[in-house]
């Protein structure tokens, strides 16, 4: 997951990376207190936390601001970026101390939030922790639990889901902390948390990381490490360490104060981050910004399934090149055993698939990438069989060899499918005829070979005709070893991939 030992050139590039552009505006929600940690609640709300006071709030003052203590309040996001209708969210969850930065998963039947000590209702020490409550069918927030990995001894805080709700990131000073203050993420099965991990030396620093934002394989947080603007700045990287260095927003997303609590919704490139810089509201100020360039890290995938159009069976072995805007060829796979490719992509970008196959008409398709990082382009690409191909300076059905029983003339089932669509052929090209040859490999005596393969013709032909094929317009010979394709004829040591070359059925146009 981490990575370690980066190069100086791989230093110089990041360096060289730098962060998207944006616009930031306060709001008009904030109030002369502390606002801050916004989190999306669904498409159209928004919950943060905030020490204003409100009706049916205890409001109860903490001594070391003189503000009350935080609770989660609710507003409707307008279309100008306003958080508007702003109530306090639940009483089921504000308690009589600190409640903020929540996490709801996907489903929304759950959530995890930072408290103090929330279950025994009293303020024993200073230290925050991270609960998880299960959102009933009429919004109430019920079966409260403390998470396995919380402690008197340390803070756990700023919870964070991954898209599938099966990562918890946090913040912890927990034993294993590279710093002040870490991130952190764990496993989640089924309810069921896996051991804490740190997320190392490429994302933590000695000082204090917070807030953390996970953007399919982004994460942005933000940190009072070295090099910043001042207070606490917000970074971004990959999670899985790729990048040896984070990369700094910069203005005006970052001040000479704190800036903190970032999240976007990457399909509007819109989203909200929180300071404490001059000229704003209050104490604590949400701002509303939008992403006007691409993420220089944002990337997605592009995966397909080939198909062929006639059967809609998948196709293997088929080729698909990715090519950029300009033409240029960037990547080139091949389809595996169940016709599935995949491609790692820039959001934002136009793109071409071309897909070739021997025997096969090529097909193009165009796939523009969006600006959501980490978004899967699902393509089922369709592709046609050709009818007809030159092979050996003859043009023949396009139809794969006949199976045979061994030493036999006898025809294996499984060639009956092939068999069905040189019928269909014939029916389609009612003025067609074709002269069917069977050949084998030179081992064996070529007497033998000759006879074997005279009988294959027979057994061929007298198939056809039963399929109501008329006879004037179908002829079969055997040809034994007479028309050995390679070097492999008689005395000549092949392997067997060399010996099957010549083993073969041919279906020969001789009129259309």
């Amino acid at each position: 997951m981490l990575a370690f030992g980066n190069t100086k050139a791989q230093i110089a590039r990041a360096d060289s990376i730098k962060a998207a552009t944006y616009i930031v505006r306060n709001l008009s929600a904030n109030s002369k207190y502390q606002d801050f940690g916004t989190v999306f609640y669904g498409k159209d709300k928004v919950v943060f936390s905030s020490s204003r006071r409100s009706a049916g709030v205890a409001n109860k003052i903490w001594k070391q601001n003189n503000q009350p203590f935080l609770d989660l309040y609710i507003g409707d996001l307008h279309a100008n970026g306003e958080i508007v209708k702003v109530k306090p969210f639940s009483s089921d969850v504000n308690s009589k101390y600190h409640d903020a930065f929540v996490a709801f998963t996907p489903d929304m039947k759950e959530v995890y939030f930072t408290s103090n000590n929330y279950l025994d209702g009293k303020l024993k020490s200073e230290n925050i922790k991270i609960f998880r409550a299960t959102i009933n069918e009429k919004g109430h927030w019920t079966d409260i639990v403390t998470l396995p990995f919380n402690s008197d001894d340390y803070d756990t805080g700023h919870p964070a889901l991954s898209a599938d709700g099966k990562k918890l990131y946090f913040v912890s000073d927990m034993p294993g902390t590279l710093g002040d203050k870490d991130i952190f993420v764990v496993d989640i099965n089924n309810g069921h948390y896996g051991k804490p991990v740190n997320l190392g030396p490429t994302i933590n620093s000695p000082a204090k990381e917070f807030t953390p934002f996970i953007d399919g394989d982004v994460i942005y947080f933000s940190s009072n490490r070295k090099g910043g603007k001042g207070g606490f700045d917000i970074y971004m990287t990959k999670l899985d360490g790729s990048l040896p260095k984070p990369i700094n927003l910069g203005e005006p997303m970052n001040s000479e104060a704190d800036d903190f609590s970032f999240i976007i919704d990457s399909e509007k490139l819109k989203g909200y981050f929180s300071s404490n810089r001059a000229r704003g509201v209050g104490d604590d100020d949400i701002y509303a910004f939008e992403q006007r360039t691409v993420n220089p890290i944002c990337d997605q995938i592009i995966t397909g399934i080939v198909k062929d159009k006639v059967s809609g069976l998948r196709v293997q072995n088929a080729f698909v090149a990715l090519i950029d805007e300009q033409g240029n060829q960037l990547r080139k796979v091949e389809t595996k055993f169940d016709g599935s490719f995949y491609f790692t992509v820039d959001c934002a970008r136009s793109y071409t698939l071309e897909i070739t196959k021997e025997d096969y008409f090529g097909n193009t398709v165009n796939v523009t990438t969006s600006n959501k990082n980490g978004y899967e382009n699902n393509e089922v690409i369709f592709i046609e069989e050709k009818e007809f191909v030159v092979r050996n300076g003859h043009e023949m059905l396009n139809v794969q060899s006949i199976n045979f029983e061994l030493n036999s003339h006898e025809i294996n089932p499984s060639s009956e499918q092939t068999l069905e669509r040189v019928v269909k052929l014939m029916k389609k090209y009612p003025e067609m005829v074709i002269e069917f040859g069977a050949h084998t490999d030179a081992r064996g005596g070529d007497a033998y070979n000759l006879n074997l393969t005279k009988g294959r013709a027979r057994a061929t032909v007298d198939y056809l005709l039963r399929k109501g094929i008329s006879p004037k317009r179908l002829t079969g010979k055997g040809y034994g070893e007479t028309q050995i394709l390679n070097k492999c004829v008689n005395g000549v040591k092949c392997t067997e991939l060399e010996h099957s070359v010549n083993k073969r059925t041919e279906f020969v146009v001789i009129k259309k």
